[in-house]
């Protein structure tokens, strides 16, 4: 049997032990929230460093577009960089849209092509004309221009009828279905 002496002390290592614990489980605490502000930091610079790139792939691609405004044999008048439109709460943004009076390029600007910035393409293509309802009579050619462009998507992009686009060094390849 267990004297009351032995019992007390027992009682005051347990309470001694309880209180290590406590204060381990607070440090660890302050330590995760550390950690949760730094990975929201570091996401937060990733995610900038992310849209500077692309801002600087869909400048690279308005800035020869703008000097050679032509998709396939099609030559064009005006090209316009971020071309927005809202309806009806509905939004579509085009990265790069050239016009000549009877015909309109709409290209589809990304760092790195994927298989969503294909689908992305596709949807824009099939709303077009609901937001743009200003370029009803005119021909709509779709491109796709990427730095990173895996030459199955290429191929995958050119049997839907897109061009494709791409960065070789400081000018552009264009390769049309």
């Amino acid at each position: 049997m267990i004297s009351n002496e032995e019992l007390t002390q027992a009682i005051a290592e347990l309470r001694a032990s309880q209180a290590q614990t406590d204060k381990q489980i607070q440090e660890t605490s302050q330590q995760m929230k550390q950690t949760d502000k730094l990975v929201k930091a570091l996401s937060q610079n990733i995610d900038g460093v992310n849209k500077s790139i692309g801002l600087e792939v869909e400048d690279f691609f308005y800035s020869s577009l703008s000097k050679n405004p032509s998709i396939g044999n099609i030559n064009f008048d005006y090209v316009y960089q971020n071309d927005i439109r809202n309806i009806q709460g509905k939004t579509q943004e085009i990265d790069i849209l050239l016009e000549n009076g009877s015909s309109v390029g709409v290209v589809e600007v990304k760092n790195k092509v994927t298989q969503k910035s294909i689908d992305q393409l596709d949807k824009i293509m099939d709303n077009f004309y609901y937001f743009h309802r200003d370029y009803k009579d005119y021909k709509v050619i779709g491109a796709i221009a990427g730095k990173i462009f895996p030459k199955h998507l290429q191929a995958q992009a050119l049997k839907k009828g897109y061009s494709v686009l791409t960065q070789q060094g400081d000018h552009v390849e264009q390769i049309n279905p």
